[in-house]
């Protein structure tokens, strides 16, 4: 049996897909059973937790051979570290205590600074965290994914522009497809170890903003140009979009960062690569627009 968190999400469900395919037993961590089953289907246990409820993530955890692990951060949070912090905390602890012998946890690259790096420094405090807590445990620190690209698929359809928060809008640098890193999660479920493994991954080539509007003139059948937002509007843009205050800075620090070259990938680990283009995660994500 595999445990996974996330299974409604992005990694997450392309992590359940793919164990249930290779004819193993999964158990969908989920906050909401009923809503979730619709998106789970029918292959998967269900087990209701919250990330924060360390005797509820126990209970779901107890008697698995692998688990995923993810700290999604919530977006309208007053604080994004403390709740982080909170919630890794209760991850690890319960891990502890359900005795889980082997854990894939998602991090990011930039993961091993503890500061400079936004957002990501969640992700920083919730690998420490997780030390010590399995005696087998993988990081895949996985670079930027495609799929940030779509809160702006819309923008690009109006009005034929694709704002960039990533500049230059002509550098091509690091990201994967989130269905790549479902799969690889899967691949790593099924690949125990002793010890601290680190997979760093990446997709099957460099994108540039650039890159993503000729694809998605391709796609849409428009010219689509890539524009640079000024970084003075970076963070009240992100608030206008839904994000609380404190995500939106964060995030905006990380966009700092990438574009400063700072959010690389240690040189540790193994090197993986995806196989999902820009072009096709793209195309995935405007298949599942509404219309």
């Amino acid at each position: 049996m595999f445990a996974i968190m996330g299974a409604t999400g992005q990694t997450g469900g392309m992590a359940l897909a793919a164990i249930l395919e290779a004819g193993r037993q999964a158990r969908a961590i989920v906050r909401d059973p009923e809503r979730a089953r619709s998106v789970v289907g029918e292959g998967a246990t269900l087990a209701k937790a919250d990330l924060d409820d360390i005797d509820a993530l126990t209970a779901a955890l107890t008697g698995v051979e692998a688990a995923y692990v993810l700290n999604p951060v919530s977006v309208v949070a007053d604080d994004v570290f403390a709740a982080a912090a909170r919630t890794g905390a209760a991850i690890a602890e319960a891990i502890r205590r359900a005795g889980v012998p082997h854990v894939v946890a998602l991090s990011s690259s930039g993961a091993h600074h503890a500061e400079g790096t936004g957002i990501v420094r969640s992700l920083h405090r919730f690998e420490a965290v997780l030390r010590g807590a399995a005696p087998s445990l993988t990081f895949i620190r996985a670079t930027e994914f495609m799929e940030n690209w779509g809160g702006m698929l819309g923008v690009a359809a109006e009005h034929g522009v694709l704002p960039s928060m990533r500049q230059p809008l002509d550098r091509r640098e690091e990201t994967v497809s989130a269905r790549d890193v479902g799969r690889q999660v899967a691949q790593e479920l099924l690949r125990p170890h002793a010890g601290e493994r680190i997979v760093n991954l990446k997709g099957p080539a460099e994108y540039a903003p650039e890159d993503a509007a000729r694809a998605l003139s391709e796609l849409l059948g428009k010219p689509v140009t890539a524009v640079a937002t000024p970084r003075a509007e970076w963070e009240d843009g992100l608030i206008a979009a839904g994000l609380g205050a404190s995500y939106a800075r964060e995030l905006a620090a990380l966009y700092d960062a990438m574009n400063a070259g700072r959010a690389a990938f240690e040189p540790v680990g193994e090197t993986r690569r995806g196989s999902v283009t820009l072009k096709e995660a793209l195309a995935g994500l405007l298949a599942g627009s509404p219309g």
